[in-house]
């Protein structure tokens, strides 16, 4: 027989292609603790799949599911897994995708992960440059998005990156950004990192 886990697993891929967005939101809530019961291997070879097409889905509520799990699985996988295995999918995603709901929930999902007290000095850093490029994208709402994530992540940030990269790029973006929103977060951080 089939334990009641397998049997779960084994229709998330059906339910992540379900009519019913709110049965794709329930499955993006549940893959980091699928991810945490049944292994990182597992998640790797069955599940992330699956989690990568709900973060793209086009109900923002879906999406979101994705945001919000990504704090479980950080400590269900580990920093070294996420940045390994995670961010280059979500950087090949940011880069290669034209549209800016996709790399605003990119963005909330590095964001997520300032929440953790295991986010290591690499993937602290890998985010951080990420986060710092997205200050340049040409769409103001994703600047305005990076600002606010790097609002969250300073307060996990060494003085030495804080003077040396945060700073200077959210200075940049005071200075240049031609919207005032995006001033005004850039501003905020600024503010974050005093």
């Amino acid at each position: 027989h089939l334990s009641k886990m397998d049997v779960v697993v084994s229709t998330v891929p059906q339910m992540t292609k379900a009519q019913n967005w709110r049965v794709r939101e329930a499955v993006g809530h549940l893959l980091p603790h699928l991810a945490d019961a049944m292994g990182v291997p597992f998640f790797e070879d069955h599940l992330l799949e699956p989690w990568l097409k709900l973060l793209l889905d086009q109900v923002a509520d879906v999406r979101t599911a994705c945001v919000t799990g990504m704090p479980k699985l950080l400590s269900a996988a580990g920093a070294q897994w996420i940045q390994s295995e995670i961010l280059p999918h979500y950087t090949k995603i940011y880069d290669g995708s034209s549209s800016y709901l996709t790399r605003i929930t990119i963005l909330r999902c590095f964001s997520a992960l300032s929440e953790c007290e295991n986010l290591q000095a690499n993937l602290l850093e890998a985010v951080l440059n990420q986060m710092i490029k997205s200050l340049n994208d040409r769409v103001a709402n994703v600047r305005m998005v990076a600002a606010r994530g790097l609002i969250k992540l300073s307060k996990q940030c060494e003085e030495g990156v804080i003077v040396g990269k945060l700073r200077p790029a959210l200075s940049q973006r005071v200075m240049e950004d031609e919207d005032e929103d995006c001033k005004y977060f850039a501003q905020l951080a600024l503010d974050s990192c005093t």
